[in-house]
């Protein structure tokens, strides 16, 4: 890549070398006069390898860092988008074992009762039929809060990456509410 910057400019000198020898003959632009090529090619290739420097040194380890770093934060919001996931998923296996279990308790109970204690099956069953409903609707509205916030948690790191690349790609700040409008439009696409 620098070899074809440095023989490119080393062709334009050439150019200019050639068109400024019939300039100067005739008066025209001094930076096109052939005595004064040569500092100023001297002064072209300091320019050159000072800004090539700067730009190595400097500016390109500072983007690839940032960039490190968002793709880091990606990762780790990801990775904890899965965590939660899988926690969700080991709660609603350990709810349906519950469940199973205790309709296998309350068979169970039904057997060893039998018709004499029917009356009081019947409302320990009842009993245990409300404290199931009550721990299957803790459990779905813990599955509900886990799968809110792990969509919170994505709708907001799109939003933050599809900010980053439409300003880095446009070289201006994207529209907050168009941005916000198409992400919530992906993710309702998405959830159905």
């Amino acid at each position: 890549m620098m070899r074809k910057s440095v023989f490119g400019a080393l062709a334009i000198g050439l150019a200019a070398f050639a068109v400024g020898t019939a300039a100067a003959a005739q008066g025209g632009m001094p930076q096109l006069d052939y005595h004064l090529f040569a500092p100023q090619l001297v002064w072209l290739a300091i320019a050159f390898v000072t800004l090539y420097l700067v730009m190595s040194r400097l500016a390109v380890p500072a983007i690839s860092d940032t960039l490190e770093r968002r793709q880091a934060k990606i990762q780790g919001d990801l990775d904890a988008a899965e965590k939660a996931n899988e926690d969700t998923r080991a709660l609603v296996a350990a709810y349906e074992k519950r469940l199973a279990d205790s309709r296998e308790d309350a068979r169970r109970l039904m057997r060893e009762r039998g018709e004499g204690d029917s009356n009081a099956a019947a409302k320990r069953l009842q009993e245990l039929s409300e404290r199931l409903t009550r721990q299957i609707d803790e459990a779905e509205q813990r599955i509900a809060r886990q799968r809110d916030d792990v969509m919170a948690g994505l709708e907001q790191m799109a939003r933050d990456i599809g900010q980053d690349v439409y300003s880095k790609l446009s070289g201006q700040e994207a529209d907050q509410n168009a941005l916000t409008g198409k992400i919530a439009a992906a993710i309702k696409g998405a959830a159905r």
